[in-house]
Formats: structure tokens, sequence, C-alpha cells
């Protein structure tokens, strides 16, 4: 049997792209599998939505064509959707080159079909001929299949699920409807069919993606608080996450019907970009000033507990200082619990690249060191009001000692030592386990998104992933959480 391996780069939506690929290799006898060494097909689903994320694409693929040998080697995603010829012409050891969405197609290349000779090197293995010009397609003819039989390259017990393709937006530093093209909404039936499926191969808990999730349903007929309520009624089904809201195009009242379902997270991703009018009109920003600190806090006011995850982007064209002291104000008054950052890059074809008085990379950087600076202490603070508690969690992952997820591990470890502990004798016998090689437990209360935020660390004792268990909160720092297992009150 013949093996694929997918790298795949960028976002969760980019994730699920994975995943529905895959699920078609799959339906065609081909195995997908996680080590890239005994696989026979190699497919990098790339990134290219900034000028950083299109080096991370060129530098992972410029190492997957030195090491290919006599493997196939596809390369697909938003970077090859724009930037398919160039690619085809400085990679010449890449055999397949495809955009967005290209399922059926990649597949039909790997496998020769529809090509001259090329069934005999795909069955024997041999080097791969170029499948001739890019398989690209105009964004809105691009037909987004394979989502509902897919594997997944996330623990077993969590998936995103991706309800929507495009964005109807037109934000002046985004090529995102340049390469994924207008809102598209699947139905809400195809997405409940599609958790019931996951729930059944043991899913526990989904997070809800797309461009813009605010907008689904409005090409459609249908609404999101619809989608999330059928959703709701899936058994089996303990939590679902929202990521990718927009404040200014959902309200405040509708928000508050959201959370108060049963088994939505209280737990919101509204990405804001930046607080300064100025600045926000010149991005074109939906809402605008509408997603002001009173937006946010009236959502907090009937939901002291509610997280809120956002995102600010430093250096757009004509920031000055002021702007960057209105955004530090608003962090302050909102008191976001996660935030990201990134620094403006100029996109061929959006009307922020051709702006006057570009902000120098290194005052974006100071200004995004700034930034960053208040929010860890905004984080902390947060983190802080949780101290003693106790909250559900779910196990990601066992770590085991003398593994390079150890060592990783072991650095989040020490950070706690900066931190802040419910109790400092805890916090001296806490040495213990730094000097010891133990098992430990990465989990995740609903404070923390996956792959998103931070992590619950815990002794693992006989925890096994996809576990629920009851973590008490002993130390923080602005990102994760050392916790213990309150025994006796775990899910089997």
């Amino acid at each position: 049997m013949k093996r694929v391996f997918c790298a795949t780069l960028g976002c969760d939506k980019n994730l699920v792209d994975s995943e529905a690929l895959l699920g078609r290799f799959a339906l065609k006898g081909i195995q997908p599998v996680n080590d890239p060494d005994v696989a026979d097909i190699w497919v990098l689903n790339s990134c290219g939505f900034i000028d950083a994320a299109r080096a991370d694409s060129e530098e992972t693929l410029r190492s997957l064509v030195e090491n290919k040998e006599d493997r196939i080697l596809v390369v697909c995603g938003c970077w090859s959707q724009e930037h398919g010829d160039d690619i085809q012409k400085r990679f010449p050891g890449v055999d397949i080159v495809a955009g967005v969405g290209q399922f059926d197609r990649v597949v039909a290349a790997c496998l020769g079909e529809n090509i001259d000779q090329a069934s005999a090197a795909a069955v024997t293995g041999s080097a791969f001929p170029l499948a001739g010009p890019p398989i690209v397609d105009d964004p809105m003819a691009v037909d987004y299949t394979g989502m509902l039989d897919r594997p997944l390259l996330t623990p077993p017990h969590v998936a995103f699920v991706k309800i929507g393709e495009g964005c109807n937006c037109s934000c002046t530093f985004c090529r995102i409807p340049i390469i994924r093209g207008k809102q598209r909404s699947r139905s809400v039936e195809e997405i409940v069919t599609e958790v019931q499926g996951l729930v059944a191969r043991g899913v526990t808990e989904i997070q809800l993606v797309s461009q813009n999730t605010s907008d689904f349903g409005r090409d459609t007929g249908q609404n999101l608080l619809e989608l999330v309520s059928s959703l709701n009624d899936v058994d089996g089904l303990r939590r679902m996450r929202l990521l990718y809201l927009y404040a200014g195009m959902v309200s405040v009242d509708d928000l508050r019907r959201l959370l108060d379902l049963e088994k939505v997270a209280p737990y919101l991703e509204i990405p804001i970009q930046h607080a300064s009018p100025r600045i926000l009109k010149a991005m074109r920003r939906p809402g605008g000033s509408k997603a002001s600190p009173d937006f946010f806090n009236a959502l907090r006011q009937d939901r002291p507990d509610l997280v809120l995850r956002s995102t600010a982007l430093l250096g757009f064209p004509g920031e000055e200082e002021e702007d960057v002291s209105i955004l530090a104000d608003f962090l302050a008054a909102v008191e976001f619990d996660h935030l990201g950052t990134y620094r403006f890059s100029p996109e061929k074809g959006t009307p922020s690249a051709e702006m006057p008085d570009r902000v120098p990379a290194e005052v974006t950087h100071d200004r995004e060191a700034l930034i960053m600076d208040l929010q860890a202490d905004i984080s902390l603070g947060r983190q802080q009001a949780r101290l003693g508690r106790t909250f559900t969690a779910v196990v990601d992952e066992i770590i085991h000692p003398g593994t390079e997820e150890a060592e990783e591990t072991h650095r989040i470890l020490e950070s706690f030592g900066e931190g802040a502990w419910q109790d400092e004798g805890e916090h001296t016998a806490f040495a213990g386990v730094l000097r010891s090689e133990v098992s430990l437990a990465l989990c995740r209360s609903y404070h923390f998104g996956y792959d998103l935020d931070g992590i619950v660390v815990m002794p693992a004792d006989d925890l096994i992933p996809g576990q629920w268990v009851e973590a008490e909160f002993r130390a923080v720092t602005p990102y994760d959480v050392w916790a213990t297992d309150k025994e006796g009150n775990r899910d089997r």
C-alpha cells in the first residue's frame, strides 16, 4: 500500500483542507501517515497570507525538495494558488503544483489518472514527471469536498470544523478574498452530519472556524445561532468553541444567546486588529468603532467567566505613537485573556500596499513588543484570579521523559518558577518535579483553545488522552497553568 504524508502550514482552516485531501487519498487506497520517512507521496499544504508565511512555505519546500529522493512531491494551498508558475520554475523537483481546494485533482495527478505515462510511475514509485501546468482554478469555482470523511491531524478527541469558505469583507490589508474568494457557507445539515460522524469516532470537542464566522449563513438564508443550536443537540459532543467572530457584525444579544447554549464554551475569539478609529477606518474593518470596550465589557457583564481572545496588527501605514497609545488603553479597558500580534505586510493587490507613510520595521517591532509586554501583565492578572479554583479540563497529550516533547514541556515547567502560586509551600515542593523525570499531562480547560493558547500541565499519573478531569489551578504564568488532579472526578 502506498502512503502519503502532509505537512501543513498556516491556519486551522488550512489544516482542515489537509485533512480533506488526506481523506481523498484514503478513498483511493493511499494510507495517510505521520512519519514522512515512510511515505511515498509528500504534500506541502502551504500558507501565503503575508511575507513571513510565504518565506516559511518556501523554506519548508526547499527542505522537502532536497530530501524527496524518488517520492512524489506536491505543493498546494494559498501560496501556490497565486504563485504556482513561479514555484514550478524555481523548484523543478516539485512534481505537482496546485492551488486551494483541488483535492480530487491532486489525488488523480498523483495516481497518474488522465496523464500520459503517469500510471506506471505512480505504481512503481519511480520519479514522477511534472503533471503539466499548475492545477489552479478561480477561487469562486473551487468546490471544497471531502470534509465529512477525513482523518484528523489533531488528537482524536478534538477537531476543527470549517463552516464556510472565503470572506465578503474588504479589509485593505488582507488578500483572503483574492486567494479564497467570497463567502460560501456550508449548510447547517451538512455540518451537523459531519459533527455527528466525528463524535461517533471519539471527538468530544470541536472548534468552529471560517474566515468570518459572524457571516455564516448570510448567503444561504441560515444563521450562526441556527447552526450552533443544532450542534448543541448532538449527543456525545461535550464542548464547542467559536473562533473568528467580527465585532460589529454580531450583536451582544446574539452572542449571549450563543453562550447560553449548554455546550458552547464561554470563550470567544474576536479579532480587533486595532483600536484607533483613524487606523480602523483606513483598514476598512467591518464594525469599526462598534468594537468598543463597552461591547466587550457588556459581554462579560453577565458572564464574568468569559474568556476573550483577539489579534492586533501593528505598523499599518500611517500608524503613529498616538494610535498605539489608543490601542494600549483599549487593551487595558477590555482585558483580553489572550492576544496575538503580527506586523503589517504590504500585500500585492491590496489597497494598503499602495498607501504612503510606511512605518519602519524597527519601529513596528518596538511597538509590537510594547503591546505584548502590556498584554502579558493583563493575561497574568486574568490567570491569577483563577488560582485555587477547579475547572474541568481535557487531556490532549501525555509527555514521557526523554522525548523531544519533554524538553519543551520542561521549559514550560521552568516558567512557573517566575509565576504566581496559590501556596508558597507548594511552590517549594514543585522544585522536586523539576528535578524528577515524571510523565506529564498536557490539558486544556475551557480557557484555552486547541493549538491557539497556553496549556494546563498536570502530573500524568494514570491519565490518558481524551479523558476529562477536574484540574485545580495551583500556579499560573501569563500563558500556562500548573494544576493537580482532583482524583475521583474523572471520565473514563
